[in-house]
């Protein structure tokens, strides 16, 4: 029986039960039957068969500035049957894991918050009138402040089972479903959050960011984050020499989510103030480092470029560098238990979570963006961002993974 059958921990007991008498499900846990399997996976079908609908930057913007109650109320409705549509095709690429990775603990909470969404969102009538959209917005806030566990948890699942069942997935099938889960993750985030701007529940999710300002502010963060590590560190060790950042390019306004920016840019500039930071050596004259950091745009784009002489990156690291694949990298999310991902947490940003990096990639990728990083061992490395600065491409939202076959 596949485990395309199966919604959670406790339906995948009750599917082993009917195959193997002699592991009953536990009494304490209340199995739905199997035709409530069959019943919801098929409701869970009609979804999943329809493709999600992507917006581009422009038009949430436009809806933003020019809203009124018609459009709110279209925008409640669209919100309301495209985020079940977009659930559902994570909810069967979740069940397409392999059998002891979707029933680790960690997998399987996520997987249930994801199936208590849809079930939630599926059911809200048609919404005619502002008292409904209000009450549409609640549940639209529960539902964001319930997955900012998803990270962590994600994290914590394949941390575990990578240790317990080494392989159990091939790395590069595991990053593109890590990628296709953040992918999505992003995608409902932002239109919910932007449905919450229209009906004033929030600020604005889009700014007009300068190019200039978003570097200036994610040096400052980096430097007290270092000059924070800095007083932690144990005084017997020797004192730490920190890099000189130089500035240069021409600034560029445009607009864009500034918290994707933001986060893009302070991890990058945060990986090379890491590995330019060199011990002090009273005898060898210590000369701080320097990290050269660049920004122009042509029509199309803003760009970025970061370049740092914190001695490069080895082939193994490099080959890596994108990947959620070892496990030793998520060690800190065990002290984690929300994470939204941006730069306002400053506490979760003095830690090495391990996500950073896969992140940004995924956050820039979202409007049709990229980051290239070219490495030179013994030397340093040259990080490149590109945004595109018009607002006209679609949600990069590729809702498979193609994880095809299912193992048990």
């Amino acid at each position: 029986m596949s485990l395309l059958t199966s919604c959670s921990r406790r339906r995948l007991s009750t599917l082993a039960a009917s195959i193997s008498p002699q592991h009953p499900t536990p009494p304490a846990i209340q199995a739905p039957s199997h035709g409530q399997h069959f019943y919801m996976n098929k409701t869970l079908d009609t979804y999943y068969s329809q493709s999600p609908t992507p917006l581009t930057l422009r038009q949430l913007i436009f809806y933003e500035r020019h809203i009124n109650t018609e459009r709110l109320l279209k925008s409640a409705n669209y919100v309301r049957t495209e985020l079940p549509i977009r659930i559902a095709h994570r909810i069967r690429e979740f069940q397409k894991l392999p059998y002891i990775l979707g029933t680790n603990p960690h997998i399987e909470n996520v997987y249930d918050l994801y199936w208590q969404a849809f079930e939630r969102i599926r059911k809200v009538p048609e919404i005619t009138t502002r008292q409904q959209n209000e009450a549409f917005c609640d549940l639209l806030q529960e539902s964001l402040d319930a997955h900012l566990v998803i990270i962590p948890q994600l994290a914590k699942g394949i941390n575990e089972c990578e240790q317990q069942h080494d392989g159990i997935m091939s790395m590069d099938r595991l990053d593109r479903f890590m990628n296709a889960t953040l992918r999505s993750r992003i995608s409902r985030r932002v239109l919910t959050e932007h449905h919450l701007v229209l009906s004033n529940r929030k600020k604005s999710i889009f700014n007009v960011c300068s190019s200039h300002n978003v570097l200036t502010k994610c040096i400052h963060l980096v430097q007290a984050h270092a000059s924070y590590l800095q007083q932690q560190q144990d005084p017997s060790e020797p004192a730490m020499v920190l890099p000189k950042i130089q500035l240069n390019g021409t600034d560029t306004e445009f607009t864009y989510l500034s918290d994707h920016v933001e986060y893009i840019i302070f991890q990058l500039l945060s990986n090379a103030f890491r590995h330019a930071t060199q011990p002090y050596s009273a005898t060898a004259h210590t000369i701080p480092k320097e990290i050269r950091v660049t920004l122009c745009s042509n029509e199309q784009d803003v760009l970025f470029r970061i370049s740092d002489q914190g001695g490069g990156m080895s082939k193994q690291v490099y080959k890596d560098l994108w990947s959620y694949g070892n496990y030793k990298r998520f060690g800190n999310m065990e002290h984690v238990d929300q994470l939204e991902a941006k730069l306002n947490e400053h506490d979760k940003m003095v830690m090495r979570l391990g996500i950073g990096l896969p992140m940004s990639r995924v956050y820039a990728e979202y409007w049709g963006g990229d980051i290239n990083i070219v490495t030179m061992e013994g030397y340093g490395t040259d990080a490149y961002v590109r945004l595109p600065r018009l607002g006209t491409q679609n949600e990069n939202i590729i809702t498979e993974s193609p994880l095809d076959e299912v193992i048990m």
